[in-house]
């Protein structure tokens, strides 16, 4: 399996447009959509789907706070801009992330009714701000993601040219 991705029959515009993309959705904040989204989208801009799929696989259960509070911040930065804007205070924002994402609460309750709607109140207070800054930290990870994809496909095939894999 090692380096499979870089051999994959396809072009490696397509794969790291495939990787690129699935790095942008998976800092979506539409949770359970995301492969859906995938589909849709790697048919749409005939991206790699394997290397769509296998990155998205970057936000789960564990990462959620590390992509999504870093997000809040920076879309929070942006709304600071805007002088009519009102938002919930830094401590009740860190309050909240902490108890939804602490490992005992995420590996306890994570299968309840209770855990989610909790997610999803916190997702409504400070949803402008998350869906800012998913989209900005989300597409910047996307570009750099796709250059540096790129560049090391080409490398690592001009180097082993004898290599290949079946399209997936």
């Amino acid at each position: 399996m090692e380096y499979k991705i870089l051999h994959i029959e396809d072009t490696p515009h397509k794969i790291s447009l495939g990787v690129a993309l699935g790095l942008f959705i998976a800092w979506s904040p539409l949770l359970g959509l995301h492969f859906l989204m995938i589909i849709v989208l790697s048919i749409l801009l005939r991206a790699n789907k394997f290397a769509a799929f296998a990155s998205t696989l970057v936000s789960n259960v564990f990462t959620y706070g590390i992509i999504y509070y870093p997000s809040y911040l920076l879309g929070r930065i942006i709304c600071d801009f805007f002088p009519n804007y009102s938002a919930l205070d830094d401590q009740q924002v860190s309050m909240l992330f902490n108890k939804l994402f602490a490992p005992k609460s995420m590996l306890s309750g994570f299968y309840t009714k209770e855990y989610w709607s909790q997610f999803w109140m916190l997702l409504k207070q400070i949803g402008p701000e998350l869906w800012i800054g998913c989209t900005l930290l989300g597409g910047a990870i996307a570009v750099v993601s796709y250059i540096i994809c790129y560049y090391l496909i080409k490398s690592h095939r001009a180097k082993n040219p004898h290599r290949r894999y079946k399209k997936f």
